[in-house]
């Protein structure tokens, strides 16, 4: 018999959580792979959840996913302290005040110094009340070790929907043997990453010169090095965001993927979704070898640290037949399905 559980959120899409990425991988997609094992679950923000906290107190399991200190959630967690019942989920590095400085939101988009430190410290407060945790990456598993030294620690990874993947296969279907319209692809997801294009710039340049027909979609907000502005409309610029079911089909005009990342703490805790979303739908991808990167070894996948590796990563086509790029695709969708992920925390969560 099923168990309950409510996957809270700390989204500020408040009125619609499932269009916050980190909500939508982190919360529906393991509540529905959980509900397809016959546990009854339901996914809420925080804010909601703090409204009419005892409207929700028989559930079995809380599942915080970036619980955040408040008087609401303070006086809840305070009551279920360290309690089997309670989880708390990270899928970034935001609970160390000392690392403040690392953070997207100091660097990046004007947030103070103060103000930054005062909500890592906020999330810092909320995981002090929990035992259990879930972490989307391993170096973010090592980190809550260190921090708050809990009872138990688990690594899920993001993981795959039913829906993004037998989209994906479709399009691999689709797309079998034929050339695709774009040699790369550049998918930005937030003006953050502006430093990361312009680090590999100068080796996708020289890429494109060796390849005078190759072109490179740029998708989402984010500058274009003037090494890259040089191949005028052989590069196109889609700066709107691309709605998540829209994405396979889009990334799936590209031959490889390009995911540079500049590695710090920070970073290093971040997901390797890039790989393997882009895997599913039958991409190649060069990229920075984070650690829940580095985790996967496929010929699919290049992982490049230096200016020379990512020279001979971009410029050394990936040479593939079709039969080979779909048995990899197949085996990469494998290793994160939300199904076989689901069966992993029910054995190590929920108590029969």
């Amino acid at each position: 018999m099923g168990c309950s559980i409510l996957f809270v959120s700390n989204t500020s899409q408040i009125e619609r959580p499932f269009k916050d990425p980190s909500t939508r991988y982190r919360c529906y997609t393991p509540a529905t792979a959980l509900a397809r094992r016959g546990h009854k679950t339901a996914v809420i923000s925080q804010r909601d959840f703090e409204r009419d906290v005892a409207m929700y107190s028989d559930f079995d399991y809380f599942v915080f996913h970036r619980p955040m200190m408040s008087e609401g959630i303070g006086e809840f967690l305070s009551s279920l302290r360290l309690s089997e019942r309670i989880i708390a989920d990270f899928d970034d590095y935001i609970f160390e005040v000392k690392d403040a400085w690392l953070t997207p939101a100091y660097r990046f988009r004007g947030e103070s110094i103060t103000n930054t430190s005062r909500y890592l410290s906020r999330n810092a407060a909320a995981a002090r009340f929990f035992d259990r945790f879930t972490l989307s990456t391993a170096p973010l598993a090592d980190a809550v070790t260190r921090t708050f030294g809990p009872r138990q620690v688990e690594v899920f990874s993001n993981a795959l929907d039913p829906g993004y993947q037998g989209a994906a296969q479709l399009i691999r279907e689709r797309t079998r043997g034929t050339p695709r319209e774009y040699r790369f692809g550049y998918f930005a997801g937030t003006a953050t990453h502006d430093k990361d294009l312009a680090d590999v710039a100068p080796a996708l340049a020289q890429a494109m010169e060796m390849d005078p027909n190759s072109r490179m979609l740029v998708l989402g907000p984010a500058k274009i090095p003037a090494e890259l502005l040089q191949f005028g409309t052989r590069l196109e610029h889609r700066s709107a965001v691309v709605p998540f079911h829209r994405l396979p089909a889009v990334m799936a005009q590209v031959e490889t993927v390009v995911a540079p990342l500049e590695r710090n703490a920070f970073t290093e805790c971040k997901s390797g979704l890039k790989f393997f979303e882009a895997a599913a739908v039958g991409c190649s991808v060069v990229a920075t070898p984070i650690g829940d990167i580095d985790r996967f070894d496929s010929s699919l996948l290049r992982k490049c640290d230096t200016p020379d590796e990512w020279l001979e990563g971009l410029t050394r086509p990936f040479l593939l037949t079709p039969d080979e790029l779909e048995f990899e695709a197949r085996r990469i969708v494998k290793l994160v399905d939300a199904d076989l992920l689901a069966g992993f925390w029910e054995t190590r969560f929920v108590q029969h």
